[in-house]
């Protein structure tokens, strides 16, 4: 039984291989090319926050200089390349055949480093992965980007949410004190009731304005993702 166990288990690899190969990630969809029109309304959250994200262009630069120095890398075992030219001036200016005792003439030479020659090909190969490594770190920082811009955004709907219960809960709580209160007045109701009505209302309250206060910061993290005042982003899909 566990021979045939463990002969399952390449074969179930094998076949899950071309499935794994079927879902590797295409990152203009993490973030979508800031040219193309948004999916949705959060999907243009991200593109604010790719196109703002101080990190975002620093990933970006590094690509583009990791690049210039590849090209740099595949010319540089010419650095140490040298031609010599030397012109032998008796024979030149020679009246005579009798008077060429220097040969020859001309000398013309050139001196290569044999190792820069030999490990230029390695060489490109590490430039070659330094480029891959800047690509990589760039769809790395889109997929925080875009986690990050998601997370922040539902906090934000989350504590807008949040706040309209808590309103709509001390509006209640507060039309229940005033009836309290009133009875207390007619003495329909004990101090007791009145104090415990009141106490009810001002937990209400402190809960709304703790409420406000979750909303305002939610707002003000999503306002950073995105690079621009939360009043400021225009889309239709948008909502208060």
């Amino acid at each position: 039984m566990i021979r045939k166990t463990l002969l399952f288990i390449p074969m179930l690899t094998a076949l899950s291989l071309p499935c794994l190969n079927a879902q590797q990630v295409d990152f203009d969809k993490v973030v979508q090319p800031l040219e193309a029109k948004a999916r949705d309304f959060s999907e243009y959250l991200v593109q604010l926050a790719w196109q703002n994200n101080p990190e975002a262009a620093i990933v970006q630069a590094e690509l583009l200089n990791a690049r210039d120095e590849s090209k740099n890398t595949r010319k540089e075992w010419t650095r140490d390349l040298a031609a010599t030219f030397n012109i032998n001036e008796a024979n030149v200016r020679a009246t005579n055949s009798n008077s060429n005792i220097f040969f020859p003439r001309y000398n013309v030479g050139a001196t290569i480093n044999v190792f820069d020659v030999l490990s230029q090909k390695g060489k490109n190969k590490i430039s070659k992965r330094e480029v891959e490594i800047a690509a990589h770190k760039i769809n790395e920082r889109k997929l925080q980007i875009r986690t990050e811009t998601l997370s922040r955004y539902a906090n934000y709907k989350l504590a807008k949410a949040v706040l309209q219960k808590r309103s709509l809960a001390e509006q209640d709580i507060y039309a229940s004190y005033i009836l309290v209160q009133q009875l207390y007045k007619t003495d329909e109701k004990t101090l007791e009731d009145y104090t415990a009505a009141s106490k009810l209302y001002y937990q209400a309250q402190e809960d709304r304005l703790k409420a406000e206060t979750d909303v305002l910061l939610a707002k003000y993290q999503l306002e950073e993702m995105i690079g621009v005042k939360w009043e400021g982003v225009v889309h239709p899909e948008k909502g208060e």
